[in-house]
């Protein structure tokens, strides 16, 4: 398969791409396999030491990844039907560049604010719930 083929919009778009998809299996191999990986990860981030912290910033990864998982399984299974216009190559090529463009996301978002909440939650002044607290007026 030529690469520079998928810069073509009369490729990509091609409402009845043809029977033959040979590459059927191999995508839903690795769409099976990133929705078995992400329960892993989700199984590691809770792992992880500064795990409240992170999870604003990384929490969403696995059900990310199992989202776009089942799309890109309805995309291959529409492609290799041969479904019009579901069965289009621009959906498989949106799903990668969707999860590209949240894993840079994700990776500025995560190198850009985690060191200013890291910081704002060691400043943060802890109240001990054993003082007594003013009465409320109602």
């Amino acid at each position: 398969m030529n690469l520079l083929q998928l810069l073509t919009p009369a490729y990509l778009f091609e409402p009845y791409p043809g029977s033959t998809f040979s590459y059927g299996l191999p995508l839903y191999l690795f769409f099976a396999v990133v929705i078995i990986l992400s329960f892993f990860v989700a199984k590691y981030l809770n792992s992880r030491p500064l795990r409240k912290l992170e999870s604003r910033f990384l929490g969403a990864i696995p059900n990310r990844m199992r989202e776009l998982s089942v799309l890109g399984l309805l995309f291959t299974f529409t492609r290799d039907q041969n479904v019009p216009y579901f069965g289009m190559r621009a959906g498989i090529v949106l799903i990668f560049l969707l999860a590209l463009a949240y894993a840079i996301y994700t990776w500025r978002n995560y190198k850009k604010n985690f060191p200013l909440v890291m910081a704002l939650s060691k400043n943060k002044k802890v109240e001990d719930k054993y003082i007594p607290k003013p009465k409320k007026r109602k």
